[in-house]
């Protein structure tokens, strides 16, 4: 065990609130700063952004993958660096850079200026991210670490929801700069919140004399690795059963989820003729719906099992992507498909992270974790280049959603094989 001798750990139980809530809580505003406003906040400010740069959607796909090709290099890395060297210094710094990369992003003057703003947010945005959800593992047992990573991954519809309601209010004030204004905005957002994490986040409970929520005293931890074997290297991670499927899973829904996530607004207001007033109220009802979706489908998992909760959200999404490629331009048929997104988008990341401290111990998650992560970039990288090529192609973001449907199912197929040892799923 860590230098805090093991007599001196307390369980997670009596008087008082456990600090791992406060971890929790914190972790929530982390997520919303590193996902929900880094990135989810492009696809609400794209239209403006597009307009106000003189860009094509092929150019926007372009800039689009930019970021999660940041995303992509950073993850494996940001996974080591937070295994070796704790969590809170990784999410510290990665939130700063985001900060100040997304404002960055409101002085572009071009693609290739704003293409290369994206791709260092998203280095930021993996570092924060990726560490974050490997803390999970340390300050909660694999009893309770669904419903915690649920939580977290709620932080996503949070600033998505932020977004959906700040952004056209900005626009409408600033009429020619207010994309510039608006990531000036969430950059600062972000700034403040590493300023909140650092000084709340710690890396593992024995910092603060405590056992993790939800471990029974005596139990032999999760994953059943203890300290000599808790080894984060390449090789290692690459020996634990089950971490390719996983990873498969992760790729699908990076390329499906990230076409949605970037064109849904622009698919709104030039396709289906909606005003950005109408877009936005529907984004933002899309992150409304993931603030506890992730929580749900967490909790679901806890009793139920990964596997069977996977399989079930990826062909929710199917239905969501092929929804949307049905063209429905008014009443509930027009806000059911942002209503299903939000209902599961956010879900698979918790579960995700879920499955690598399943797969693993609490030492070696963040890099399990990088390492799906690194894989799921990937996907992030390929989908909304895709989609832009596809746009341009017909004229229409229709055949990208069909594409998004058939890699979803997809994820569903490699999701029925992830193996979850006996214990858990």
């Amino acid at each position: 065990m860590d230098p805090v001798r093991r007599e001196q750990i307390q369980p997670s139980r009596g008087g008082g609130l456990h600090y791992g809530w406060f971890i929790l809580v914190t972790g929530i505003l982390v997520v919303g700063g590193a996902l929900g406003l880094a990135r989810f906040g492009f696809g609400m400010i794209l239209p403006a952004m597009q307009q106000g740069l003189g860009l094509n959607h092929e150019q926007t796909g372009f800039i689009a993958s930019a970021n999660m090709f940041g995303y992509f290099i950073s993850a494996l890395g940001a996974g080591l660096l937070a295994s070796r060297f704790g969590p809170r210094v990784i999410i510290v710094i990665g939130l700063l850079w985001v900060g100040l990369t997304m404002a960055a992003t409101g002085l572009a003057n071009g693609m290739y200026t704003a293409a290369l703003a994206r791709f260092l947010t998203g280095v930021g945005s993996a570092g924060a991210n990726v560490a974050i959800m490997g803390l999970a593992a340390a300050w909660f047992s694999a009893r309770r670490r669904g419903m915690a990573t649920g939580f977290l991954v709620g932080g996503s519809g949070l600033g998505i929801a932020v977004t959906g309601w700040t952004v056209p209010l900005i626009n409408s004030i600033y009429l020619d700069a207010g994309w510039r204004y608006n990531w000036f905005l969430l950059g600062a957002i972000a700034v403040v919140t590493a300023v909140l994490a650092a000084l709340v986040l710690r890396n593992s409970p024995a910092e603060k004399k405590l056992a993790p929520i939800g471990e029974i005293p005596g139990a032999r931890a999760a994953g059943g690795g203890d300290k000599k074997s808790a080894s984060a290297g390449i090789k290692d991670i690459l020996k634990i059963k089950g971490v390719f499927p996983l990873a498969a899973m992760y790729f699908c829904f990076g390329f499906s989820y990230i076409i949605t996530a970037t064109y849904m607004v622009t698919f709104l207001v030039e396709e289906l003729g909606c005003s950005q007033e109408l877009a936005g109220h529907i984004w933002g009802i899309t992150g409304m719906m993931g603030v506890g979706s992730g929580l749900m489908w967490g909790v679901l998992s806890d009793r139920l099992g990964r596997r069977s909760m996977l399989v079930t959200i990826f062909l929710i999404q199917a239905c969501c992507y092929l929804l949307l490629q049905a063209r429905f331009t008014d009443g509930f048929l027009l806000w059911l498909p942002a209503m299903l997104f939000g209902l599961t988008a956010w879900s698979i990341p918790g579960l995700a992270a879920s499955c690598c401290g399943d797969l693993s111990d609490a030492r070696r998650a963040p890099a399990v974790l990088g390492f799906v992560t690194f894989v799921f970039g990937l996907g992030q990288v390929l989908g909304p280049a895709s989609a832009g090529y596809i746009k341009e192609f017909t004229g229409s973001f229709a055949w990208a959603f069909v594409l998004a449907a058939a890699v979803a199912v997809s994820g569903a197929l490699f999701s029925s094989r992830i193996i979850i040892p006996h214990w858990r799923d």
